[in-house]
């Protein structure tokens, strides 16, 4: 299977969730990022990783309110 890195604001746009999910993800440890190396302020996550998370345990887009703290 190939890698596609992704900016957080990218994968977060595709699974239709708020960049807030992704980013608490990468902070715990739960997914994989790496640095842009064209933009030392963006975060790289393996997307097809993030999307096998999300279609397995599902994005519980109705239990969001913890994403207005971050």
């Amino acid at each position: 299977m190939s890698e596609e890195w992704v900016p957080m604001t990218e994968a977060a746009r595709r699974l239709k969730v708020r960049v807030n999910k992704i980013s608490r993800l990468a902070n715990r440890g739960r997914i994989q990022t790496r640095e842009n190396p064209l933009d030392e302020r963006v975060r790289l996550v393996n997307f097809d990783e993030v999307r096998i998370l999300f279609d397995t345990f599902g994005s519980q887009k109705d239990n969001d309110e913890d994403d207005e703290e971050t």
